[in-house]
């Protein structure tokens, strides 16, 4: 069956969970189950568990016989793997980019820099989390390297559910535009290493944020194992 926008009920149910999971809304490592999930989705069990298959393949659900579904919860070991990927791409990108990108996309990430949130307006994590993709994104596109785009860009997607509950556990946003701006200053002085450096750097900080979050207990509302 198709829904007013063309899409079958298990995409749209596969697309809402996803979202959720990534989110945070749905707590990594809490227990769901079809029923519940079709009544809240006003859904029937079918599209539920055709889309819950989907996302167990792609690893964001577990499945027990008989028991359910458990959201995945996220690991320090996970974290850390990801991070240093991303440090190693994000300094090799950046010191590309340094060299290539134009003074208007310097000007774009001037504008993304500025984004912040209030964890009291709904949808705001949302649209800092968008825009910090997009401005690492930006800087990505600067190299002029299409294939460490689309590495940058995967890197970034499978971080993301990090990037949310570092958002929702602490307030991130002054240290996210002071580092932001301080990205593009080094960009705009067009030294390879010093961009390298910087965005390294940068992302050190925001690992290291969220392992303090995690040490002071506070992981406990997230399910951080």
């Amino acid at each position: 069956m198709k829904t007013s926008d063309g899409s079958s009920l298990m995409e749209q149910a596969y697309a809402l969970l996803r979202k959720e999971i990534i989110t945070c809304k749905l707590t990594p490592g809490s227990d769901i189950s079809e029923a519940e999930l079709a009544e809240r989705l006003n859904m029937s069990k079918t599209p539920i568990r055709e889309a819950l298959s989907r996302l167990r393949t792609d690893g964001f659900v577990m499945a027990y016989p008989r028991r359910g579904y458990r959201i995945a919860p996220v690991t320090l070991s996970d974290m850390n793997e990801l991070f240093d990927v991303r440090m190693i791409l994000e300094g090799g990108v950046a010191a590309l980019a340094a060299l290539n990108l134009t003074d208007d996309q310097l000007n774009e990430l001037e504008e993304l820099a500025e984004v912040t949130y209030d964890l009291l307006v709904e949808d705001s994590i949302e649209q800092f989390i968008i825009s910090n993709r997009k401005f690492h994104t930006a800087i990505a596109l600067g190299s002029g390297r299409p294939r460490l785009v689309n590495l940058v860009s995967k890197n970034l997607d499978e971080l993301k559910r990090f990037f949310y509950i570092g958002a929702i556990l602490r307030n991130v946003s002054p240290e996210t535009k002071d580092g932001h701006h301080a990205i593009v200053r080094t960009l705009r002085q067009r030294d390879p290493d010093a961009a390298r450096d910087i965005l390294v750097a940068h992302n050190l900080s925001t690992r290291d944020g969220l392992l303090s979050v995690i040490a002071s207990g506070r992981n406990n509302q997230i399910g951080i194992i």
